[in-house]
């Protein structure tokens, strides 16, 4: 017979093999460089790893993922201080689906990447097709909110890539 925490292991490591891409884009997304990615990966991961029994299915796993590995990401952000993403070229490399212009993705990667804190965290779920009410409960806000700051956002982006 196993004991309880064999069995949470399990399907912790199930869930992070499913949704390890949720982790892998966030934290790119707010690190400036390969050793704080995987600095930012790995704290992502403990604190999923320590809230995991304290989850309590009230929303989807992606969710849950998605707001405890920003949390992480923002927390290390604010306590660090640090200046914003530095040349993309210095970042990981990204995992990605469509490789179809690889260049074209590192550009809009390096875009979103100087985008302030909430507006990157939204544009992120956006990307990933995450409904907006689910968009909301992560960010604790109205999903008309979140409307109008994934606008501002695509606003900025586009303003941006025309500089």
């Amino acid at each position: 017979m196993k004991n309880l925490n064999d069995i949470d292991k399990a399907a912790f490591e199930r869930a992070i093999a499913e949704h390890c891409a949720i982790v892998s884009r966030i934290c790119f997304y707010y690190s400036n460089g390969r050793d704080e990615y995987e600095d930012l990966r790995q704290d992502s991961l403990l604190n999923l790893w320590r809230g995991w029994k304290s989850f309590r299915e009230d929303c989807a796993l992606s969710t849950w993922i998605y707001r405890v590995t920003l949390n992480t990401c923002i927390s290390q952000l604010r306590s660090s201080k640090r200046n914003p993403v530095t040349a993309a070229s210095e970042l990981p490399e990204l995992p990605s689906q469509d490789d179809d212009n690889p260049e074209l993705l590192r550009q809009m990667h390096a875009l979103i990447g100087k985008l302030p804190p909430r507006e990157k965290a939204v544009v992120l779920m956006w990307l990933d097709e995450m409904p907006y009410d689910e968009i909301a409960g992560v960010m604790g806000a109205t999903r008309n909110t979140v409307a109008t700051w994934i606008r501002r956002a695509k606003e900025k982006l586009v303003k941006m890539s025309n500089e």
